[in-house]
Order: C-alpha cells, then sequence, then structure tokens
C-alpha cells in the first residue's frame, strides 16, 4: 500500500528543512508525497518562493494563499482563511498523512483540518523552544495534535515524552535542513555572488532579525540590532523577515539601512542552497533567526543570537547569546569575529544532527502502525516511568 503524504510548506525557511526529505519520500516506493504550499510561500509580497520549488522539478498542485496586513489580527485572520483552505484541499486529496514543521502560524491551519478529518498528523521538530514568540505555544499545540514526532535533538525528545507522548510515536531523526550542507555541493562564488548582489567572504555580515510577537513591539529587538550595525563599515546582507506581525516594518527599517550603504544589500528569498553557500563563506551571522542556533554551527559560522527570540533552543559553542542592546551586540560582534572565536566555531558540535534526517524520516512514515493505531493517542498516567524525575518534589519526595 502507497501512502498519500500531504507536505505542506509555507515558507522559505521551512523549504530548507524540507527539500530533502521531500526527495526522499519521492524515491520511497511506499510513499507518494503532495507538495501543499501556502502562506508567504505563495505570495509574491514575500518573494513566492515556490518557484525555487518549482526550479528544483517539483509540481505544486495545491496552494492556499492565506496572508493579509502586518497587524496582530491580521495573523489571526490569515488562520482563518488558510484552515478554511486545508479543509477543501484535504476534502480533495484525502491524504494518509498530513506531514507539517515547526512553530509557524499558518500551520496550525492544516493540522486543524487534518485532525477534524481523521488524518493522522507527522510534526517535524516539535519538543524544542523559542520562548521570546507565540511560536513556542504554536509548536507545543502541533505536538498535542500529532500522532507522529520527528525531532532534532534528545532533549526535544525527552521533553516530548514528558508532555505525555508515548515513546514509539517520538523518533529523533535531527534537523532535515542539515541534510542540504552533508549532501548537496556548494553553489560555488558566482552564485552566491549574483544571488545577493555583492561578493560573500570572511568580511561579510550576514544579517537575518525577525519580529518578537510576544513583545507589545515586536519590532523592537531588531531595530537594536540595525542601531548597533549604524557605525560598522562592513559588507552586509540582511535578510527578509518573516510574515509575522511587524515583519513588514522591519523590512523597511532593513532597506533603509542598506540604501545608505553602497556594501550593504537587502535578499528577498535565498534558496536553501544558496543561504548555505552564505553560511560557509561569511564572517558572522547576527540577528535572532532560527538558522543561527540551528545551522550556524554546522557551517563552522560565529553567530550572535540577539534577544529572547530563540530562548530556550539548544545551540552549540559557535554561539554568543547577547541581550538586545546596542552595545552588547557590538561586544558580541568583536568577540565572534576574533581569530580565537572563530577557530572554536570550526570545532563546535551541533545538537541538531549529522545531516541524514530525510533517509530516516522515509523509513519512519513508510512502517507506521495503521491509522487507528496511530490517531488514538494514550494518555500516560502520572508517575509513570516515562515522567523519569517529573513528579519529584525538592526534598525528593
Amino acid at each position: 500500500m502507497t501512502l498519500r503524504v500531504a507536505v505542506v510548506t509555507s515558507s522559505r525557511a521551512d523549504w530548507s528543512h524540507l527539500r530533502r526529505p521531500i526527495a526522499a519520500f519521492h524515491d520511497h516506493p511506499k510513499l507518494d508525497p503532495i507538495l501543499v504550499a501556502t502562506a508567504a510561500m505563495v505570495e509574491d509580497d514575500y518573494g513566492a518562493a515556490i518557484a525555487e520549488v518549482e526550479a528544483e522539478g517539483y509540481e505544486v498542485p495545491h496552494r492556499i494563499p492565506c496572508l493579509g496586513g502586518d497587524r496582530d489580527v491580521d495573523m489571526a485572520a490569515s488562520g482563518g482563511r488558510a484552515q478554511l483552505g486545508f479543509a477543501q484541499c484535504f476534502a480533495e486529496l484525502r491524504p494518509d498523512l498530513a506531514f507539517v514543521t515547526a512553530d509557524r502560524f499558518e500551520m496550525l491551519a492544516p493540522a486543524i483540518a487534518a485532525m477534524t478529518m481523521r488524518i493522522p498528523i507527522v510534526h517535524v521538530e516539535g519538543g524544542e523552544a523559542s520562548l521570546g514568540v507565540i511560536d513556542h505555544a504554536i509548536r507545543n499545540a502541533l505536538t498535542q495534535l500529532a500522532s507522529i514526532h520527528l525531532v532534532t535533538t534528545n532533549e526535544a525528545a525527552h521533553r516530548l515524552r514528558r508532555m505525555g507522548e508515548e515513546s514509539w510515536r517520538v523518533h529523533q531523526v535531527g534537523a532535515a535542513s542539515l541534510d542540504t550542507f552533508v549532501q548537496d555541493p556548494d553553489v560555488g562564488d558566482e552564485a552566491v555572488t549574483r544571488a545577493v548582489g555583492q561578493p560573500i567572504d570572511a568580511s561579510t555580515i550576514l544579517v537575518a532579525v525577525h519580529p518578537v510577537t510576544l513583545d507589545e513591539d515586536p519590532t523592537a529587538q531588531g531595530r537594536a540590532v540595525f542601531s548597533a550595525l549604524e557605525n560598522i563599515d562592513a559588507p552586509m546582507v540582511v535578510c527578509f523577515p518573516n510574515a509575522d506581525a511587524g515583519g513588514r516594518a522591519l523590512r523597511e527599517i532593513g532597506a533603509s539601512f542598506c540604501a545608505e550603504r553602497s556594501n550593504a544589500t537587502q535578499v528577498i528569498n535565498l534558496p536553501p542552497r544558496t543561504w548555505w553557500g552564505c553560511l560557509r563563506r561569511a564572517s558572522v551571522l547576527v540577528g535572532n533567526s532560527s538558522s543561527g542556533v540551528m545551522e550556524s554551527t554546522t557551517a563552522g559560522l560565529p553567530a550572535i543570537d540577539v534577544g529572547n527570540r530563540q530562548e530556550g533552543r539548544e545551540r552549540g559553542a559557535n554561539v554568543l547569546s547577547v541581550p538586545a542592546e546596542p552595545s552588547a551586540i557590538r561586544a558580541a560582534l568583536l568577540k565572534a569575529q576574533s581569530d580565537a572565536f572563530r577557530s572554536l566555531s570550526k570545532e563546535a558540535k551541533s545538537p541538531y544532527g549529522d545531516g541524514t534526517a530525510a533517509l530516516q524520516m522515509a523509513k519512519i512514515l513508510a512502517d507506521l502502525p495503521d491509522r487507528n493505531t496511530l490517531l488514538k493517542k494514550a494518555v500516560i498516567p502520572l508517575g509513570d516511568e516515562a515522567f523519569g524525575d517529573f513528579n519529584r518534589t525538592d526534598d525528593g519526595d
């Protein structure tokens, strides 16, 4: 029996985590993956990264536009539009599995549609933490809705078991975004230069800042990053922020910053292989993107994680964590660009695996039990061994 897998992609970021698994699913005789694209992936305003997917030879037969404006109410409304679209899509497709990733707000839509339509959900990257944004709550909500969890680290797997997930449902596979670095050849200097509008070398600063959606002002921490970089005379590449509330405002701040510098460019979308090309060549990555803690270590790149957006997420020794204060960011830049820290970064070990996640994912999906077994989640009694010392008090009772 072949399993029809509806694989949801909503942004350039999650595509970097999906491109190798999709290839592995296509190659597996028991899997029939079907791409469903939504949100920033299909919106011209965010670069319509769906074109990158098609350029790699994949068909995207189902597209669900949903995004609105730049406010929190717009995010809420976008989720509603997405849910309606996914209900209609899944009614037509009737997939055997819905495959969703990480913690984006729009990922709740396919998960809720799948749950109510009795379609088992496979969730990738549950059990991680990003305490400064609503993404953390969304990730945990997706955990509760999902039947199978493909997690990146041992800590994430342990956290899911402590949340009550049965051990057989939790599979540690690593981060599939690393598969591109390990398995794909480097794109080369010319391709990187063409994509970002300037050469990238050991003097280039990569900047990736996104809104902090639990803050009253979700752009404040991003503004602190640009303030810290104001008087630094180094080539810079600024990446577009994501489609959260405050994203468009940050985009305008980045555009103004670059307009005043001949050696700074802002990029909308970079294909995964091109982004890895940037990480391979640059001096440092500054901002609050998950790439700074998940992918920089594998590339051996010094990274500065600013503020609390990624608070709680595991990180390698190449990552410096600093408050969103310009003076702290500048001090971290000096340290990150020192010979000693560059050398340390080259040797740092990633907690996110070794770049073999995709093949593991394909095997797990092909060997899943039947639908009824997947859908009927058990409740682990309090005090069960799966919780470890969860019920212990400070005095050991």
